[in-house]
């Protein structure tokens, strides 16, 4: 089970760029199992105000899947760009724990049989 949940504190956004973001989230799902719920908490906030000056927006992913938990938080003058950095590294971070994930399948079966076999050839 795969969820997004979208979040304004603000901004307004438009159905275009709901729906990029929605696109680009789902674009996650092929790193996950189908059985384990994952939710992705997409925030999006507009942090202008006459003390701090300027024109930030800010985005901020939570992915949540198991017992992990991974936060990205990305501020720009520009929602989409803001969005566009954060979602890279959130990509980046699901892969490297997929690659983790697929390492460890790996290794306990193939990896140590062929050690253990190694060893017991150089004794002969």
């Amino acid at each position: 089970m795969f969820r997004i949940n979208l979040q304004t504190k603000g901004v307004i956004i438009t159905a275009k760029q709901k729906s990029q973001i929605e696109r680009k989230i789902s674009k996650l799902k092929k790193y996950f199992n189908n059985n384990e719920p994952v939710t992705v908490d997409v925030i999006l906030s507009d942090e202008t105000s006459p003390e701090k000056g300027g024109v930030d927006q800010q985005v901020h992913l939570v992915l949540v899947f198991g017992k992990e938990k991974i936060f990205i938080e990305e501020v720009d003058n520009r929602m989409m760009r803001a969005f566009a950095y954060a979602f890279d590294r959130l990509e980046r971070n699901v892969l490297r724990y997929h690659q983790r994930k697929v390492d460890d399948k790996k290794k306990p079966g193939g990896l140590r049989l062929e050690k253990v076999l190694g060893i017991i050839k150089r004794k002969k």
